[in-house]
């Protein structure tokens, strides 16, 4: 993995990090802020990638254009679904059932794209695992009532890693703008539409509230979300979803940091355990991202759609953003 995609992944995990304090701020129900997440994105792409969208679906054959209709829907599912996990089951078990991520990524990409297995992948997986458990185990409890949200995790997890997955074969013959915009696009009419069946407000807030729905739109959506999208084109999706695994560590240290000037922080706290836990944690991580870059050209320079190497592939269309 060349320098460039580590650091978008790095500053991708450290901005999707930002969702959920910037969730619990804006008061929004689930299926709402996901809708304004994606769909305001979407707008704020449309300028500038509406032209090459264009293009892009034009040489994509109907076969492929029906698997970004997908990714599209998969990938707003997920964001629905996840919001609304929280209400069904408990942060702690949330954070527990992050750790299937990168093992669903690794089981769909093997399957999917022949993407190998490496001893690396293993190790990394093992330690983040052990760090996660560390981390959230002294608050977990087991509750038969719960099961409906932890399942909701669960598919949630998997919907993302089949949309990474998807996108890892539709990248290298798409721009970057052109893939952002039908994938924001879709998965935002898929969030509407069942904010709308629900019956959940979309508008009539306080400006506060609207404030920071434009830092989720802005920081954990447009950046953190668009820097995977970019990546995923050279890196294996099981890199991108081992990386996910430090975004519940990273938020409670920043919910830590402002919890005497938000009161919907104020329940948040860090013990010695949960400390060792998140440093395990984040070792584990950073170990991965570390292999995937020794891996160098055995992963980032094959085109998961030909496996041609991207260097010998066709240049990329102009304006391709990638």
């Amino acid at each position: 993995m060349r320098t460039l995609p580590a650091f978008a992944l790095v500053v991708g995990v450290v901005a999707i990090s930002m969702a959920a304090p910037y969730i619990l701020l804006s008061g929004l129900e689930p299926f709402a802020i996901a809708a304004w997440r994606l769909l305001s994105v979407s707008i704020l792409l449309l300028p500038f990638a509406a032209s090459g969208f264009w293009r892009d679906l034009a040489g994509l054959t109907t076969n492929e254009r029906w698997k970004l209709l997908a990714s599209g829907i998969t990938y707003g599912a997920h964001f629905a679904l996840f919001a609304w996990a929280f209400e069904h089951t408990t942060k702690e078990s949330v954070v527990m059932l992050l750790a299937a991520q990168p093992l669903q990524a690794m089981a769909v990409g093997r399957i999917f794209l022949g993407e190998r297995i490496t001893p690396s992948m293993l190790a990394a997986t093992a330690i983040s695992l052990l760090g996660l458990g560390v981390f959230a185990w002294n608050d977990y409890l087991f509750d038969p009532g719960h099961l409906i949200g932890d399942g909701m995790v669960l598919l949630c997890g998997l919907l993302i890693v089949i949309s990474y997955s998807i996108g890892r074969r539709l990248r290298p013959k798409m721009s970057l703008q052109g893939y952002l915009l039908a994938l924001y696009l879709l998965g935002g009419l898929t969030c509407l539409s069942a904010a709308l069946v629900a019956g959940q407000a979309l508008w009539g807030f306080h400006w506060t509230n609207w404030y920071y729905v434009g830092c989720a739109v802005l920081i954990p959506t447009l950046v953190g979300h668009s820097l995977f999208h970019y990546v995923v084109k050279y890196v294996p999706v099981f890199y991108v979803n081992l990386a996910v695994l430090a975004e519940p560590v990273i938020a409670v240290l920043f919910m830590l940091a402002f919890r005497d000037k938000f009161e919907v922080f104020q329940s948040s706290q860090l013990t010695l355990l949960q400390g060792i836990g998140g440093a395990i944690l984040l070792g584990g991580v950073a170990m991965g991202l570390s292999a995937a870059r020794q891996l160098g050209g055995n992963h980032e320079n094959k085109n998961p759609a030909t496996g041609r190497s991207h260097v010998d592939a066709e240049p990329a269309k102009p304006g391709s953003g990638a």
